[in-house]
């Protein structure tokens, strides 16, 4: 849909016939569509405007519209038609609805579209409803702003894919490019490699410190690793402490070489506020396979990374925790 397909500029024209009487009923309805919000108008049998609202009318005055495309007297029908022939989107389902409305195949036809202006994002709800006009079927439309409800949507699906604490992708999203990854890698046969890591002395700078500085660990540590991954990689945060990076079309010699990388970043102490962290990082990582699904894949990594911890661990003293000024540690900012 586009402007072409809203409202235009012009005079309004009766839907009852000329010679049928107005009754107070019929005239306080009239006014009351007139003063509607909803952008507004009303099509005959043939799909032909025979009435528009203020609102209809002022929206194409705000957006340069055109008598030809959508004002009284104009077939809509005709017009959704030369959209769709356009290859505007959505028209031709819009056309269709209407179509069936006017047949008496259904009732109502309701259509999501956007529709942006040259300064912003919008987004409408085309509501077509069967309606008698005149002596015969006719359709009442209403062209209904939902780009406050849209962006919302938007803005909690954002929610939905991202952690928020550090911004990076969660779980959700995780499993969801996985099994995208996956379904590539089996059509293309490019390797796919999931790494698993988790930190090593997490709970002990939370039990010193507070939440609060393990949150704003968390955060340092994700800066931290995401400069060490590739562009096309995907690192999330799994969940408390746990990370994965997910790494398509790479040989296993530079999914080792990465591994080796992160735990040599993660090496160096974190400041955060007054106070200097030291954690380490546990790496596993597992390649997918034809038979590869998301779960196994994640398992098979998680495993081998808490063998990397049980192995390590009579190796590594409880995390170094100082305060004062950092000396030397890699910028996180």
């Amino acid at each position: 849909m586009d402007d072409e397909t809203m409202p235009t500029a012009g005079t309004t024209r009766a839907v009852l016939p000329v010679d049928a009487p107005v009754t107070p009923t019929m005239a306080m309805r009239s006014f009351a569509f007139e003063r509607l919000s909803a952008i507004a108008a009303v099509l005959d049998g043939a799909g032909q405007i025979v009435d528009t609202n203020e609102a209809w009318r002022l929206f194409a005055h705000l957006n340069d519209g055109t008598l030809r495309a959508t004002g009284p007297a104009v077939n809509y029908l005709e017009v959704c038609d030369r959209a769709a022939a356009d290859g505007v989107e959505g028209a031709a389902e819009v056309a269709a609805g209407l179509r069936q409305i006017l047949a008496g195949e259904r009732d109502q036809f309701d259509f999501e579209y956007p529709c942006p202006s040259p300064t912003e994002d919008r987004w409408f709800l085309l509501r077509a409803s069967s309606a008698p006009v005149a002596e015969g079927a006719g359709v009442v439309l209403f062209h209904v702003d939902i780009t406050a409800r849209k962006l919302l949507e938007e803005r909690f699906a954002v929610q939905a894919e991202y952690d928020e604490l550090t911004g990076l992708p969660n779980r959700r999203s995780a499993v969801r490019f996985i099994e995208e990854q996956l379904a590539l890698s089996g059509a293309t046969g490019a390797p796919l490699w999931v790494l698993f890591m988790d930190l090593d002395g997490f709970k002990e700078v939370n039990d010193r410190h507070g939440h609060h500085v393990g949150d704003e660990l968390l955060v340092k540590v994700a800066v931290r690793a995401s400069r060490a991954v590739r562009a096309q990689d995907r690192l999330c945060r799994f969940g408390g402490d746990e990370f994965v990076l997910v790494c398509p079309g790479v040989a296993e010699e530079e999914v080792v070489a990465l591994a080796d990388r992160l735990r040599s970043v993660m090496a160096g102490p974190f400041q955060v506020g007054a106070a200097e962290v030291t954690v380490g990082i546990s790496v596993g990582f597992a390649s997918s396979d034809a038979e590869s699904a998301v779960d196994a894949l994640l398992e098979a990594a998680d495993a081998q990374m808490y063998g990397e911890k049980r192995r390590r661990h009579h190796l590594r003293a409880s995390p170094r925790v100082s305060e004062g000024p950092g000396r030397g540690e890699p910028s996180d900012s």
